[in-house]
């Protein structure tokens, strides 16, 4: 068999894949990432949180193809393994190879070529900031807050997603009768908001946890359009289930994209950042194969600490980044990052944070997807439209500089709050109400001006902005 279709994954995850227990498969994972660290010479170097080193990353490359051969993916529902062979791996990176490079998202004047990007292309990436998870209110404050992402002419698109807490004023479960009221409701008024600047061809990401949300909002003329996408979350580590595979089953035969993502743990089965860089190359390698994503999405690559559970650290940043050049060197996907934060909105620690993940994704050759956010998030309507501006910002002024010069930044930003990133020391931050005018959905002063004062720092470092 040339290329593993949809339906044979669907098999070997239910009737052929090999049985084998969960905590047998998790302590594998610890044991063969181990080994293929030191196997193909995978060294973490905390100076260097963006290697400029192109055999580091064609290594790691290699040794997430043999992690994903060994291991495959985990079905939680059945305790089967999905596995593929090396050579039906590899073959699938081939028929990825030739597939056109870019693929079309949203539509009317709002239609963008999402293009794959190489290591300090000079193209600029595309952004699709939002604020992720379900601190918005319902209703007219849903609409405000997202008004605020996209009226800024920065974003191509938008990340959405869980729905509000609550419905109607009640709270809803997932799989339940409101839970598809609910996604309804989110996506009708993300539509609300984007007809309101004057964008409704604008590009959405639909983060719906269930795949009954995910059906119910798949609607060409008020939910999602086949030029929209969704995001299939990948289980820690190389894990999915039924929810997740009834999802690609949906929108194989509906047309719309899909974005795949993982979030490694740096201390978890995959060990330190070495093993966790391999184990983000493997679940591209999942996204390829189970999520069926060549030519039909785009990938997000990610990375956290077990506590705090932020993409910002110091060894975060160096397994996205290594682990995106060995995937922007090595395959056709199109890539990118989006991150969490330990500080909240409306704080410096937090720009500086964003920052930093604008400058290492785009460097690298990835777009933003999936906005930035506090990892933990302490009020009601806590986001707005300054963080995916700020974020994009950083990574268009970033998209072509080197690797080295990144470098530089990266450790001169990580200055700025890396001693202050555990929660306990965080600024928990502000919620839209308190950072904007609610009513003409303008940023107030002094949050223009400490983003004025860190984007002045940053010049000053010599990264140009547009």
């Amino acid at each position: 068999m040339l290329v593993v279709n949809f339906n044979e994954v669907a098999d070997r995850a239910i009737n052929s894949g090999p049985l084998l227990k969960l905590q047998k498969f998790d302590y594998k994972m610890f044991e063969v990432t181990s080994r293929l660290v030191k196997e193909y010479s995978i060294k973490y170097d905390p100076k260097k949180p963006i290697p400029s080193d192109d055999d580091l990353a064609d290594r790691l490359f290699e040794a997430g193809v043999k992690l994903y051969a060994e291991m495959g993916t985990y079905c939680l529902d059945t305790e089967r393994v999905i596995q593929f062979s090396e050579e039906e791996i590899r073959n699938s990176l081939f028929e990825l190879s030739m597939m056109p490079d870019e693929i079309d998202i949203g539509d009317g004047t709002e239609k963008r070529s999402l293009y794959k990007r190489k290591i300090a292309d000079p193209r600029k990436p595309l952004i699709v900031g939002g604020v992720v998870e379900d601190s918005p209110i319902e209703g007219r404050d849903f609409v405000q807050l997202y008004k605020s992402i996209a009226q800024e002419r920065i974003i191509d698109g938008i990340y959405y997603g869980p729905p509000p807490k609550k419905i109607e004023g009640k709270k809803w479960a997932l799989g339940s009768p409101l839970d598809c009221i609910a996604a309804k409701s989110a996506v009708g008024w993300m539509r609300e908001a984007l007809r309101s600047v004057g964008r409704p061809g604008l590009h959405l990401l639909d983060a719906c946890p269930s795949a009954l949300g995910t059906i119910s909002v798949c609607d060409p003329v008020n939910g999602l359009r086949k030029t929209d996408a969704i995001t299939l979350p990948t289980i820690s580590e190389l894990k999915v289930n039924f929810e997740l595979l009834n999802k690609v089953a949906y929108t194989l035969h509906y047309g719309c994209l899909r974005s795949p993502f993982w979030t490694s743990i740096v201390g978890g089965f995959g060990g330190g950042p070495e093993g966790c860089a391999i184990i983000n190359v493997a679940s591209a390698l999942n996204a390829i194969m189970v999520y069926q994503v060549a030519g039909a999405g785009y990938i997000m690559n990610s990375s956290i600490l077990q506590n705090p559970p932020v993409n910002t650290a110091r060894q975060t940043i160096w397994v996205r980044n290594i682990s995106m050049q060995a995937l922007v060197r090595n395959t056709n996907l199109i890539c990118g990052g989006g991150g969490l934060t330990s500080a909240g909105p409306g704080t410096e620690q937090q720009l500086w944070e964003i920052a930093a993940l604008g400058i290492h994704t785009s460097c690298v050759g990835g777009h933003i997807f999936h906005g930035a956010r506090k990892s933990v998030l302490v009020k009601d309507n806590q986001g707005t439209g300054m963080e995916p501006r700020w974020e994009g910002e950083t990574a268009r002024a970033a998209a072509s500089i080197s690797r080295e010069e990144a470098n530089e930044l990266i450790n001169f930003i990580l200055s700025k709050y890396e001693d202050n990133i555990s929660s306990d020391k965080a600024p928990k931050g502000y919620s839209f109400n308190e950072l904007y005018d609610y009513e003409n959905v303008t940023v107030k002063n002094e949050y223009y001006d400490l983003y004025r004062k860190v984007r002045n720092e940053l010049e000053e470092k010599g990264l140009i902005f547009d």
